[in-house]
């Protein structure tokens, strides 16, 4: 980057908007502040790796805004770009997002404000500053249309040529079960077109088969003809993806038949049509309906992360997001246990999730926390089997094994309603530092699948056993100081000193999670979710409501930088497995944040400390 000396910038155009709402004392000021830039044609101005310092004005040439390699935009003489980079938002991230880049197209020259002189105009000229944070509020507002009617056109206009087409495979209507089979294992096809005598067509399927011989004892020398399906679903090659869905789903079919100019051309399968719509909610929920078995999961299960970059980058709030992912999680455990139990098993017992998976906070896929409760007296001999295939198959989809190994393939973690209550009077009454932690994970815990009352009864139990015994809490609620929550690592940005990264779980979200998890303890509240706890807390005058609603915001604010830390940056898996999954890292560093969340973070850090002071005089913990 070239710079010359302010003396030598041409006149800055005061005549465009917003900088004619500029009085002629400001508009000195600012021209005496301007610097400027020349930059050869091809050179990248401003990209990722470079944190701005001010805003950019075209004075000549032409720059264009490059996302991955296309042009989103080419920007020309009098326009600006890096406000973004600038002050970053939530919904453009810290930073230049994604891969966005600004090249100059050809040989060209900006003006630069610093970032200074900025916030000076905005102070001191509120209508200037209005117009010119309005101004880039409404081009993010924009954006998250744009991207958001993509995703939904997508949806809706996608055509069936786009997914991928089984070759049809034909056979006589007079051939055989076993040549039909024979047919299908050579071509590793999962069903047969039959050629009728009358010149229709049917269909018959590798279930079908199954049916026909296996439960129904028919003589495998059978013709087919008589026993194929006909009336077949057919679509055109060139009619949407979106209405094959609905007949599929009408229908209770896995398959269609599609045609061009009027011959038929393929089979269309329900997981080829799922996997071109794969990333948007309602189809991962129609995806795991129809599942039939833990591979049609697994894509699914991989889906959702495409699914919070998405929704991330439309601006969509995390909490909407978060109660979003939580029921598509929750919806995939459930449908894989269903997969895996028999149903008498379904029927007494209950799959629950625990830890941020149970209180609906989970947003990437951190350690596995699940259990199971049987209904007394109930036995299952192949229960062992059946836990470890369940946790294996959620390992495959993604969802880390727990370190403490609190899953469903640990008998401790699968056992009767009384073997529960045993455990939580152990954890009530004596309560060493491994019966805290588990007694904070099952507080924590949701139904999944099953006989939900089995957990209610668990919870009743629990509850009931609570004691106003101030040590109890005071050790409960002891790890809310666990961990440091540095106050002085912002001095280092102001110094121009490196600062240390900060893990934000540890320092700011923990601290908020089991402090307010305890409080709802002590009032032996059954509300699982962090913010719903604190709504209750405050109303029953447990929490000042000030500072309730200091809490509430703070939470969404330190979840938010944590999810758009993962997902700003570049993608990690770029030419490998698709919808590879984001990586768990809580390291949040304080010099990459954009001025915003810079400000924002070292807020509600203050809020936490002060939170957890609070929780200390509550709890006696200094005593």
């Amino acid at each position: 980057m070239q710079h010359a000396m302010p003396t030598a910038s041409p006149d800055f155009d005061f005549g465009r908007p917003p900088f004619d709402l500029l009085t002629e004392g400001q508009r000195a000021a600012l021209a005496g502040a301007l610097d400027i830039a020349l930059y050869p044609r091809d050179t990248v101005i401003l990209s990722r790796e470079e944190p701005a310092d001010a805003l950019y004005v075209v004075l000549r040439g032409a720059v264009q805004e490059r996302r991955g390699g296309e042009v989103a935009a080419v920007h020309g003489p009098g326009d600006r770009f890096g406000l973004q980079a600038l002050y970053a938002t939530a919904g453009d991230g810290a930073g230049v997002t994604g891969a966005r880049r600004f090249v100059a197209a050809e040989e060209c020259a900006c003006h630069l404000i610093p970032r200074a002189a900025l916030e000076a105009l905005a102070a001191e000229n509120p209508a200037f500053g209005a117009a010119i944070l309005g101004d880039f509020a409404q081009r993010m507002r924009d954006l998250a249309a744009l991207r958001s009617n993509r995703e939904m056109a997508a949806l809706t206009m996608a055509r069936i040529r786009q997914a991928y087409l089984h070759p049809p495979l034909f056979v006589d209507a007079a051939a055989s079960l076993r040549d039909a089979a024979e047919a299908m294992r050579q071509n590793r096809a999962s069903s047969v077109l039959v050629r009728g005598a009358d010149g229709t067509t049917g269909i018959l399927t590798g279930t079908d088969l199954r049916d026909l011989v296996v439960l129904d004892g028919r003589p495998v020398t059978d013709p087919v003809g008589p026993l194929a399906r006909y009336g077949l679903l057919t679509l055109d090659r060139d009619d949407l993806l979106f209405n094959a869905l609905v007949l599929m789903t009408k229908h209770a079919v896995r398959r269609i038949v599609v045609t061009e100019n009027g011959a038929i051309v393929g089979l269309l399968g329900q997981s080829d049509l799922l996997a071109v719509l794969s990333n948007h909610s309602q189809v991962i929920g129609l995806q795991v309906e129809h599942a039939t078995d833990p591979a049609d999961l697994r894509r699914a299960s991989r889906s959702i992360v495409e699914l919070i970059r998405t929704l991330h980058a439309t601006g969509v709030k995390v909490a909407f997001i978060a109660d979003l992912v939580t029921e598509l999680n929750r919806r995939i455990f459930r449908k894989l246990f269903e997969l895996l139990a028999p149903p008498e098993l379904l029927a007494n017992s209950c799959l629950i999730v625990m830890g941020s998976e149970g209180r609906g906070e989970q947003l990437l896929k951190t350690d596995q926390d699940n259990g199971l409760i049987l209904r007394d007296g109930f036995e299952c001999p192949d229960l062992p089997r059946i836990a470890a295939d369940f946790t294996r198959h959620l390992v495959e989809f993604g969802y880390p094994p727990c370190p403490g190994n609190i899953m469903v393939s640990n008998p401790e973690w699968t056992r009767p309603l009384a073997g529960y209550k045993d455990a939580l009077f152990n954890w009530v009454h004596r309560p060493d530092e491994a019966a805290q932690m588990n007694l904070a994970i099952f507080y924590d815990a949701a139904p999944v699948a099953g006989d939900a009352t089995l957990l209610a009864e668990a919870k009743d139990y629990l509850l009931s056993r609570l004691q106003d015994n101030q040590m109890f809490f005071t050790q409960f609620a002891r790890p809310t100081l666990s961990f440091d929550t540095p106050s002085g690592l912002f001095a280092a940005l102001f110094e121009r000193r490196r600062a240390e990264p900060v893990d934000i779980k540890k320092a700011g979200i923990f601290p908020i999670v089991h402090g307010v998890r305890a409080l709802a303890l002590e009032k032996h509240r059954a509300e699982t979710n962090t913010v719903e706890r604190i709504q209750v807390l405050a109303e029953l005058g447990a929490l000042d409501r000030k500072m309730a609603a200091d809490l509430v915001e703070a939470f969404t604010i330190l979840s938010t930088i944590r999810l758009k830390a993962r997902v700003d940056l570049p993608e990690e898996n770029e030419g490998g497995e698709e919808g590879a999954e984001l990586a768990i890292d809580n390291l949040v560093h304080p010099d990459r944040l954009g001025k915003l969340d810079r400000d924002q973070f070292k807020d509600c850090l203050a809020l936490v400390k002060s939170f957890k002071e609070l929780i200390a005089h509550h709890f006696r913990l200094n005593h």
